[in-house]
């Protein structure tokens, strides 16, 4: 098989003192997962595509960078969390299993452990698996301390983060990227007559509830409206608890907004109960939305709309992130973003402003 690259190229490269994964992807014009998938002759690349990489490899003179001796074909996966026996939110469970779940396919095992994310005395203790060396690389979930993912990098371990910020942590991060689903959910629900938007979030310290913060602030400016600050609730708990002691917040501080963000679907189930506890219609009185796109959205009575997560999306790319930091060395930090989705559903529905003049 031929390859169809200018001459030209391949001599600038192979005149280069140094060629690097990056450098072959440009030349392949895929990205740089494809080149390490091929490489190590992954069937989810053609066959086709694998022959014409690795054909372009030994044309330019790559060389992956050696595996150790010792790879232990496991992978350390750190959940950080405010208890130190198990993950403290249902998001995390789920990256575990995820995780769990894509590295096995990938005949890897994973070593489990969950580190404190505020330590009560002095700093979160370096894992024994890292520590030790039984890991080829680290996923960290959770929000996990800077400077335990730091001592993690200066070890020179492979390490991704999920769920979090580059520039927090210095290293890649894989996290969702919500601003152009809210953003949707924002204008539609607009269309339909609503102008009080609420927003039910939790702690403002997380990334990802920053970027949906941004995306809520910045949808309302854009179509006129100012945020109200009696409008949202920060810090509320991440289940069914949060969602009802956000609608309390809300009540006691005027007209109840006529759509509802939540950070969740817990909370935002949570939300549901409260208001339909207290003899209001969802969505006749207000509208509802939640976050994640869990199975029982499609069970609640009316049924909840969501914005998606691609949460198998998110732990496999950073599972692919991870894998060619292992396999070729290159730590230079990437954030990739995963977009969510709109799922509507029965929860949101005309502003009832504009229902009750559509009835007269």
């Amino acid at each position: 098989m031929k390859t169809s690259i200018p001459i030209e190229r391949i001599e600038q490269l192979k005149a280069k003192k140094s060629i690097g994964l990056r450098d072959l992807a440009a030349l392949a014009e895929v990205d740089t997962s494809t080149v390490s998938r091929a490489l190590n002759q992954d069937p989810r690349v053609s066959e086709r595509r694998r022959k014409m990489i690795r054909q372009l490899a030994e044309e330019i003179g790559y060389r992956p960078r050696p595996l150790r001796a010792n790879r232990s074909q496991a992978i350390g996966l750190l959940i950080a969390s405010s208890r130190p026996d198990r993950p403290d939110a249902q998001f995390l469970d789920r990256m575990a299993w995820l995780a769990q779940r894509v590295l096995g396919e990938r005949n890897l095992h994973v070593n489990l452990e969950c580190v404190e994310r505020r330590p009560s005395q002095g700093q979160t203790p370096l894992p024994a698996v890292v520590q030790q060396n039984r890991v080829d690389g680290v996923l960290v979930a959770g929000h996990p301390p800077a400077e335990l993912v730091r001592q993690i990098s200066e070890l020179r371990v492979p390490v991704v983060a999920i769920n979090d910020s580059t520039k927090r942590l210095g290293i890649s991060c894989v996290r969702s990227e919500p601003t152009p689903a809210i953003h949707q959910a924002v204008l539609r629900l607009a269309a339909l007559g609503h102008r009080r938007f609420g927003l039910l979030m939790n702690s403002l310290e997380y990334p990802s509830a920053q970027a949906r913060y941004k995306s809520y602030v910045s949808s309302l400016k854009e179509i006129g409206i100012t945020p109200d600050p009696a409008w949202v609730v920060l810090d509320l708990a991440e289940e069914l608890k949060g969602g009802r002691t956000g609608i309390r917040e809300l009540d006691s501080r005027g007209p109840l907004p006529s759509t509802i963000l939540c950070c969740n679907d817990w909370m935002a189930l949570g939300a549901l109960h409260e208001l339909q506890r207290r003899g209001l219609s969802v969505p006749g009185d207000v509208s509802l939305v939640g976050h994640d796109n869990l199975r029982f959205c499609d069970e609640t009575e009316p049924t909840l709309t969501s914005i998606h997560r691609d949460e198998h999306g998110i732990v496999a790319k950073a599972v692919d992130l991870l894998l060619e930091q292992v396999n070729n060395g290159d730590h230079t930090p990437r954030e990739v973003l995963v977009e969510g989705e709109m799922v509507w559903r029965e929860s949101t529905a005309v502003a009832p402003e504009r229902a009750a003049g559509q009835d007269k």
